[in-house]
């Protein structure tokens, strides 16, 4: 299936390829970097599901010119049920690898910033707007994990399952209102971050981006930042408040963070791979989160 869909892509752009390498580490897309026998590099990427190649296009045309993300070269948008595929502009610098400095802290987070003043009219996806949770963001939160259900109790075992409700059902007795409707990427983190000479280069995955509360794109940064090197947490909100004010994190961090894992173990079974490091990565982040209880 991954071949068929990059070759029907490869010939729906009609590209002269010298060159094509596989980019690991990609989840819900298949993504190609790319050189033509002109020289030029792209990058070709077809998602798993049409959805996420519309919140991708979506987002990086409301980002053009104001943050460092790909340009969009072009887009093949079938009239079928093939998800279709983006040519993007392969930008400059490497994937942020190993532990993050604090310098480089401080600009992520005034990227995220710049980010999060990008608003929007509703929560959720473009097409959204009759959607009766569209316009509140908790409930789109907690309709998200009635959908998961089915897939958790599948794939956890029940102790685990029944505890980590028990710790929502905590966490979600105080609650903030929400900072949005505003972009969201839904997964920042150093993986997404491009370098170069110290300095981010660009920003890259969007298919998750839609809709919703600035405070929710914390949650990756606490686990792949903070976690690891607490120093730079300070220098990231310093950095996210030369652009606009903190969101109140503090309070909906760890229900993110269990929201997030009880989301990836739900990806996982409907793409019948629990096998995946992914699936058990979500499994220990909430084995963590439930062992240590509400904070």
């Amino acid at each position: 299936m991954t071949h068929n869909a990059v070759s029907d892509a490869i010939a729906h752009f009609n590209l002269e390829i010298a060159d094509i390498q596989p980019v690991p580490d990609s989840f819900s897309s298949t993504v190609r970097l790319i050189e033509l026998v002109t020289g030029e590099q792209l990058v070709l990427k077809v998602p798993y599901v049409k959805r996420k190649l519309f919140r991708e296009l979506g987002a990086l045309e409301a980002f053009h010119g104001d943050l460092p993300v790909p340009d969009v070269i072009d887009a093949w948008i079938p009239d079928d049920d093939r998800p279709g595929a983006l040519l993007l502009s392969r930008l400059p610098g490497t994937n942020i690898v190993g532990p993050v400095t604090v310098g480089l802290a401080h600009q992520m987070g005034s990227l995220l910033g710049q980010l999060h003043t990008h608003r929007l009219d509703h929560y959720g996806d473009s097409g959204d707007e009759e959607n009766p949770d569209a316009h509140d963001w908790w409930a789109m939160v907690h309709a998200r994990l009635d959908l998961w259900k089915p897939h958790c109790i599948q794939a956890m075992p029940p102790d685990l399952y029944a505890r980590s409700l028990a710790l929502y059902r905590d966490l979600v007795v105080d609650l903030p209102d929400p900072d949005g409707p505003c972009w969201v990427h839904y997964d920042y983190r150093p993986g997404n971050i491009l370098v170069e000479d110290g300095r981010i280069t660009g920003l890259i995955d969007f298919e998750s981006a839609r809709g919703g509360s600035a405070d929710r794109d914390f949650t990756k940064v606490g686990h792949y930042v903070w976690h690891p090197d607490p120093a730079t947490k300070p220098a990231f909100l310093a950095g996210y408040a030369e652009i606009r004010p903190v969101p109140d994190f503090e309070r909906t961090l760890t229900l993110y963070q269990l929201h997030n894992a009880l989301g990836g173990v739900a990806w996982c079974v409907r793409r019948t791979d629990t096998s995946d490091p992914f699936f058990h990565e979500n499994l220990a982040v909430i084995k963590q989160l439930t062992a240590r209880g509400k904070r």
